[in-house]
């Protein structure tokens, strides 16, 4: 199932003991005097894939709430139907999911393209983090517990400056 969304989101989603919480701005970073993230960040397309409604939620709200547009799937097989279908400037995946995980589905779309940047958000991974690196290529690996203002540090690295910084 495919839902877009553009400037709203699911309702507040229950705690989550997974994910840090902010300082209740969902990590969104104050309007700065130069508009330019956020004019760039309205024209950004970025697909969300998550089998957990609560982390999907947070992740959907807080790409809304910095601009971003959004299509938001449940599982790894309609990410990559959603992927085929549309153009994407960033792909946000749960490493852990029935079916096709979201490493599997990094490395479909790597072997389509280099790009889009993709963001790989996975539980306890210190010790595997360096053989994902190579796998995940030009992105990120965002480990769980996440917070909002960390999730949209790796999408502004990626998206406006190419890189990111190692959290």
């Amino acid at each position: 199932m495919l839902t877009k969304t553009r400037a709203t989101a699911d309702p507040q989603p229950p705690a989550d003991p997974r994910i840090k919480e902010g300082d209740g701005r969902a990590g969104v970073p104050a309007p700065s005097a130069d508009p330019g993230p956020i004019a760039l960040a309205a024209a950004k397309q970025i697909l969300i894939i998550d089998d957990d409604h609560d982390v999907r939620a947070l992740v959907a709200k807080t790409v809304a709430r910095a601009g971003f547009r959004a299509d938001i799937v449940s599982d790894g097989e309609h990410g990559w139907l959603a992927f085929c279908r549309n153009a994407y400037d960033l792909v946000i995946t749960s490493h852990e999911m029935p079916g096709q995980d979201g490493l599997k589905l990094i490395e479909r779309i790597r072997a389509f393209s280099k790009e889009p940047p993709c963001i790989l958000i996975a539980g306890d991974l210190p010790s595997a983090e360096s053989f994902l690196k190579p796998l995940v290529g030009h992105g990120a690996i965002l480990e769980k517990p996440f917070s909002p203002s960390a999730l949209i540090e790796k999408i502004y690295g990626l998206l406006l400056h190419g890189n990111v910084t190692e959290s």
